[in-house]
């Protein structure tokens, strides 16, 4: 072997390494309506590594890009899961950190929107879709992607400065009420 490629397979090693144990960044939102409902939306796409699969529902959340910050990922959140949707108030109120996976941690915040509009979402690309108005309780019931649960409770038990280090497992479909 080559000492040029010897060092470009250790690189690759190290790499692979560091991405194992990398740790990914979230933010999620809870927006609630006037009459106290949230806003909740279905996910179209597999991430079982994150407890995301197609069908479930969620509040709105986004991973963080590499470098970028908690704010710069809440507009990302704003702009791509709920259209730039203007009713929405921004900036949003810090409510607490979630440990979603083992190596992803959330931070959820809460805002209002001032109208019963719904975000307007378009393309084939968007993780997201069908987002709907739902009382609490039964946001509570849906079949919900790994983290969205505790976040919902912890929003309407008025909690604040949460650090949740352990997230309940995803719930298969056919045990959830409905």
């Amino acid at each position: 072997m080559q000492l040029g490629s010897f060092k470009d397979s250790l690189q690759h090693r190290r790499n692979s390494l560091m991405t194992k144990h990398l740790r990914l960044r979230a933010v999620a939102l809870v927006v609630a309506n006037p009459a106290g409902e949230i806003l909740v939306l279905q996910e179209t796409v597999n991430k079982p590594h994150i407890g995301k699969y197609q069908g479930m529902w969620s509040i709105p959340m986004e991973t963080c890009e590499t470098g970028g910050s908690y704010l710069s990922t809440l507009r990302q959140l704003h702009e791509e899961e709920l259209g730039g949707l203007l009713s929405i108030q921004m900036p949003a109120r810090r409510i607490g950190a979630y440990r979603v996976a083992p190596n992803i941690w959330a931070q959820l915040h809460a805002t209002t929107s001032s109208t019963y509009h719904l975000p307007s979402v378009f393309g084939d690309e968007s993780e997201v879709r069908n987002h709907q108005w739902v009382p609490i309780q039964e946001a509570i019931g849906l079949w919900l992607r790994r983290g969205a649960l505790e976040m919902i409770r912890d929003y309407a038990g008025g909690r604040e400065d949460v650090l949740r280090r352990r997230c309940s497992e995803v719930r298969t479909q056919e045990f959830v009420r409905t």
